[in-house]
């Protein structure tokens, strides 16, 4: 008798014409027909269907792989299956039966499809000011991955496109909501909307309201700014001690991961806020650039070497701290180059370029 450890758990012939299953270590109670029993890839054995079992009359008594085995097995089949025998399913055994073979996963095209575009929506979710392209993105992807869920094939790709296109909702909600908020409040503490009540109220009533906002212009430093025209890495310095600093451009090589690079030269600006006044600056930073008559477009690259291009600062800025970034753009020509920038709203903005003047 072999040894019952040495044959792995599935179906074998149990010499007495049908399969039994072992377990690994014994036989169980369950059994199937065979093979031959059943299609014409194994003929039948005439000669034992006629009765005749004497040795020699079957083709297969010297190869039924129980053959001469004691009968005492635990169930009573003829002991344990030889070392090395294979064994096999038994005949319409259903996908996760005992000894059948694993339903195939394949590959489920439209949720892989969904995590791709979940994955880009996430990282554009959490950008500020290019928010939009992400909270576009996300849904798409929420409604592919649950279609994806019911289709055939492996389900991981639907599932994790699913729950980024979740998270990534919610995180760029809460992004854009914060840089919102951040912005409304630049806008109401620099005094545009109370001087806009001030200009309505002289028109309504013929006369001012008073002194609320004077002296305002002075602290924030917006007019300084007011019609300067610099050259890229000249600073500005505004009259509440806060300055601003534009490198001058260099060439960028952008990373399989960009977005926006798509005019004939590609290049990247250092910029450096300097705060030394005696408030903290909250950056709200919208630069714009021109090259040859031409708007240029900015790049977004989260890959970059040295850390991700095109996403301005948020972080507030402390007294006697600064702060810098990398911009990068794509422009028609990068020997005609005019930028329009400032700090924030509450500072009027001012011109860098290299076109001589």
């Amino acid at each position: 008798m072999s040894d019952p450890t040495s044959a792995p758990p599935g179906w074998y012939d149990d010499g007495r014409g049908q399969q039994r299953y072992w377990d690994g270590t014994q036989w169980t109670e369950h059994t199937a027909p065979l093979y031959g029993a059943q299609d014409a890839t194994r003929p039948y054995d005439t000669a034992a269907l006629a009765g005749d079992s004497s040795p020699g009359s079957s083709p297969y008594a010297d190869t039924t792989p129980f053959a001469g085995l004691p009968t005492d097995g635990p169930a009573g089949s003829g002991g344990a299956p030889p070392a090395g025998y294979t064994g096999y399913a038994p005949f319409g055994a259903a996908p996760g039966a005992p000894g059948a073979p694993p339903e195939p996963g394949g590959t489920n095209v439209l949720g892989i499809v969904a995590l791709v575009i979940a994955a880009i929506g996430f990282v554009f979710a959490v950008i500020p000011f290019v928010q939009v392209v992400g909270l576009i993105l996300l849904p798409i992807a929420f409604v592919l991955a649950i279609i994806a869920l019911f289709l055939k094939g492996r389900k991981w790709p639907a599932i994790t496109g699913l729950i980024l296109s979740v998270v990534g909702g919610i995180i760029g909600t809460i992004v854009f909501a914060v840089v919102a908020l951040g912005v409304f409040g630049q806008i109401v503490d620099s005094g545009v909307i109370q001087d806009e009540i001030d200009r309505q109220l002289e028109e309504e009533f013929g006369e001012p309201t008073g002194p609320a906002d004077e002296g305002s212009g002075e602290e924030s430093g917006d007019e300084a700014g007011q019609g300067q025209v610099l050259a890229f890495g000249e600073t500005m310095v505004w009259s509440n001690g806060v300055s601003m600093t534009v490198s001058a451009p260099e060439p960028f090589t952008p990373s399989d991961l960009s977005a926006g690079a798509d005019q004939a030269e590609n290049i990247v600006f250092t910029l450096t806020i300097q705060n030394d006044s005696g408030e903290n600056v909250q950056p709200v930073v919208f630069s714009q650039l021109s090259s040859g008559g031409t708007e240029a477009t900015r790049i977004f690259d989260v890959g970059a070497e040295g850390g991700q291009v095109g996403i301005p600062p948020t972080t507030a800025i402390l007294p006697g701290e600064s702060i810098t970034w990398s911009e990068a753009w794509s422009v028609a020509d990068s020997g005609s180059l005019t930028m329009q920038t400032a700090p924030s709203f509450e500072y009027e903005d001012v011109i860098f370029t290299n076109v001589p003047q």
